[in-house]
């Protein structure tokens, strides 16, 4: 019964999908109810935005339908957020801000003058990103990022005192980003940042909107965004033609390989050695570290788009669906070890295991994956092996908490469910879009 809801939820979700309504409401100060006028209201990832009038009121005109976070800030107060369903037009309740006081720890933090420049070119790095658009991409008023390093932990961390304001020539875009926590640690080389961002398209004459377009569809297709619009859409892929792949990728522990920490403490107890059994021990950790961390295998099954979404019983909300109980490794007698040139008999009743979705977007999809034989009535099917076309452009996907939700503009509504890794984890701010971008919506001329 649900796979049928969701099949008629394919064929009607476009006309309610893309209607359009309006947000209305009033900021006042917290202390006496007074109106704040010219405080910034957007919602949050796209180009929605405004400012409020001498009685503090504000309207957002031509909001799409979907699910979103609405964002109230100004210098000197709280930020405010809140999560808002645009399915008619609403009107929210009074908005009250908070003057904000500074603490001892804000007036003592590190500003970026008194760093080596290093940290800031570290973070434009991570933040805007190393693609062809992050590079493209520059911060226009680095004032307003304050950097602090603990060398003692060897962590960069930074938020902004107003917006951030970043030009991406690329795409045709200026954000306005309000930094609130920027982490990166050099010892791991992980890096986690929260922030709002307003999107406000770039002026330009008819030849740069032109390129902007192109840009803009080249950044959109393959995207996150792309990928849930298409399963709402029931496009993911159509066998032989441009789209995306999606299987499942089942994971366990390289039982073989030590943990990274071991490996780089004896490669650095081993260099330097002149002895022929310090360069031995040298070459052979040093092999170790270009081993797996994990033995993974892509299921030969391609997944359809009801197959990946799922209704919920919250208006406007699906959930994604990821098979976590079988363990694909088992499901062959042999299989393509990472590393390897041969494939392996590999199985592991014991293991745990984790699954997600891999999904990549290629312009052939094969029509079968993986491949088959049989020799001495012995079953010898190998697991799906991608191409390099597909390895540059996947992206897994996996569950933390029990849910991962979505609505139909490709918006994941609890993010911190979410854990995203290769391609689309690697995606900054530089690749953004936002939210209410349309691919078969031109720019014009203002």
């Amino acid at each position: 019964m649900k796979n049928a809801l969701l099949i008629l939820f394919f064929f009607s979700i476009s006309n309610f999908a893309f209607a359009q309504f309006t947000v209305t409401g009033k900021v006042v100060k917290t202390q006496d109810n007074t109106p704040l006028e010219s405080v910034t209201v957007f919602v949050n990832n796209t180009s929605y935005g405004t400012k409020t009038d001498k009685n503090g009121d504000f309207i957002l005109k031509n909001v799409l339908s979907g699910h979103y976070e609405l964002i109230i800030s100004m210098v000197g107060f709280k930020t405010y957020s809140a999560s808002i369903i645009v399915q008619s037009n609403i009107k929210v309740p009074a908005i009250k801000l908070a003057e904000k006081n500074i603490s001892l720890a804000e007036v003592s933090i590190t500003i970026p003058e008194k760093l080596d420049n290093k940290y800031m070119n570290m973070f434009k790095r991570e933040i805007l990103g190393t693609s062809k658009f992050g590079r493209q991409s520059r911060i226009v008023n680095p004032k307003v990022i304050q950097l602090e390093f603990n060398q003692q932990e060897n962590v960069l961390k930074a938020y902004t005192t107003d917006f951030m304001i970043i030009e991406n020539k690329a795409l045709g875009y200026q954000l306005k980003y309000l930094l609130e926590d920027f982490e990166r640690n050099e010892k791991t080389e992980l890096i986690s940042y929260v922030g709002y961002v307003l999107f406000e398209s770039l002026s330009g004459n008819d030849e740069q909107r032109k390129v902007w377009n192109e840009k803009r569809m080249e950044a959109y297709t393959g995207s996150l965004q792309h990928f849930f619009r298409s399963v709402m859409g029931n496009n993911i892929s159509k066998d032989a033609g441009s789209g995306f792949l999606v299987a499942t990728d089942t994971r366990i522990n390289n039982k073989h390989r030590p943990a990274d920490t071991l490996i780089r403490e004896k490669i650095r107890s081993f260099s330097g050695g002149f002895r022929k059994t310090d360069k031995d021990s040298l070459a052979y950790w040093a092999y170790m570290l270009e081993q797996p961390k994990h033995i993974e295998v892509i299921d030969t099954t391609k997944l359809k788009a009801k197959q990946i979404a799922q209704l919920t019983d919250q208006k406007g909300l699906y959930a994604l669906r990821i098979n976590t109980d079988i363990n694909y490794i088992n499901k062959w007698g042999y299989i393509v070890v990472p590393g390897k040139t041969n494939s392996a008999h590999y199985q592991c009743d014991t293991c745990q295991f984790k699954n997600s979705l891999y999904v990549t977007y290629v312009k052939d999809i094969p029509q079968r994956l993986g491949t088959g034989s049989k020799k001495l009535d012995t079953r010898r099917e190998e697991s799906f092996i991608p191409t390099l076309e597909m390895k540059r452009n996947a992206s897994l996907m996996s569950i933390v908490d029990d849910h991962v939700l979505f609505d139909w503009n490709g918006v994941v509504v609890n993010p911190m469910a979410l854990k995203l890794e290769r391609y689309w984890a690697s995606l900054r701010l530089g690749d953004l879009l936002p939210i209410d971008y349309l691919p078969d919506t031109p720019i014009y001329s203002k």
